[in-house]
């Protein structure tokens, strides 16, 4: 049985495309002939978190320099470098700047390579359409964009941020959410490429809630995409524990990266749990300044982590052994044999 794939330079039917008449269905397979003629997995653009092809959302608080991170990912992709940990496929990369004066763009591209020496070759990886005051509901913009990017042939597409295309679409509204999540689908189906957006957090105390609640407006933010990763306030200063909800990929674990700059750095030895709350400020000290504090990467005895907290954070015996569960349960410190000591990155 031929399996037909799409191919953008084929002529779409325009009553299809604009919603008047629905796109036919696909044939019904028996199991026999779809295993024969099952696809292969598309190529993973960020190992372990994102298929070519499929959908990711940034989300985070207002001001948590998503927009940073989603260029430094467009360079990490362009240059086929690390992002967050992470290896990148090196395919083209197209980032849709809805949001920042062209200027701007380009002193943050400068600032990132500045700070990325190892990100070469990118003149003709890394593009960027800078669409500022262009916004538009995206069912009316998306043929546009498609017969721009038809013409390329990218891996990942950016739009930053998700808010620019709701046009009169209201963001707490799930079947018109679910809307705007179809015009990304059909971008990702059109290009090949993976899409990528940003999208914000909530008001609120977002540690309350579970990962993937935190980001503001209807359930179908967090139900259609392909991946989703969360940035999540830290107890550390300008520090983010990362979240990553996955559909086609294994689960991963938490990790904490930190505002550097012009990027995001990992910061292994942050325990991931230890989240930002309003009742942290009652905290006797954050985890970072108990661990440089007391723990040190020789083995210690909890009686002797216990004397020095106590001198040096006037911190009580049990909150001492408080923190010290904590941090062993997320991984920043090891013990064993009675000893406590950090764990290597």
């Amino acid at each position: 049985m031929e399996i037909k794939t799409y191919n953008p330079s084929e002529q779409v039917d325009p009553a299809v495309d604009l919603g008047v008449l629905a796109a036919p269905l696909p044939e019904i397979e028996f199991l026999r002939e779809f295993v024969a003629s099952a696809p292969a997995a598309p190529p993973q653009v960020i190992e372990g978190l994102l298929h070519q092809g499929c959908k990711m959302i940034l989300g985070g608080t207002s001001k948590s320099n998503k927009s940073w991170c989603l260029l430094d990912l467009a360079l990490s992709v362009a240059s086929g470098e690390k992002w967050w940990g992470h290896r990148c496929a090196r395919m083209p990369v197209v980032y849709i700047n809805f949001e920042l004066p062209r200027w701007s763009i380009g002193q943050r591209i400068n600032a990132l390579a500045g700070a990325r020496p190892e990100c070469q070759g990118l003149g003709d990886t890394l593009a960027l359409w800078n669409l500022r005051g262009r916004s538009a509901d995206l069912s009316r913009l998306r043929p546009k964009l498609e017969e721009q990017l038809a013409r390329h042939a990218f891996g990942l597409i950016i739009l930053d941020p998700a808010y620019k295309l709701l046009g009169e679409r209201d963001e707490n509204a799930n079947g018109e959410i679910a809307s705007l999540m179809n015009e990304f689908e059909a971008l990702a189906q059109s290009s090949g490429a993976a899409v990528v957006v940003a999208h914000h957090f909530a008001k609120g105390d977002s540690s309350a809630k579970t990962a993937i609640d935190r980001m503001s407006g209807a359930g179908a933010w967090a139900r259609d995409p392909d991946s989703i990763l969360i940035l999540t306030p830290h107890e550390e200063p300008d520090c983010f524990t990362v979240s990553a909800i996955l559909r086609n990929l294994p689960q991963r674990p938490e990790f904490v990266v930190e505002w550097d700059y012009p990027l995001m750095r990992l910061a292994p030895e942050l325990n991931p749990g230890a989240l930002r709350r309003p009742q942290s400020k009652n905290k006797v000290c954050a985890d970072r300044e108990f661990v440089e504090a007391v723990i040190r990467t020789e083995g210690k005895p909890f009686t002797r982590i216990v004397n020095e907290a106590g001198a040096a954070l006037k911190m009580s015996p049990r909150t001492t052994a408080t923190y010290l569960k904590r941090l062993v349960a997320g991984g920043v410190i090891q013990s064993g044999g009675g000893l406590y000591w950090v764990a290597e990155a």
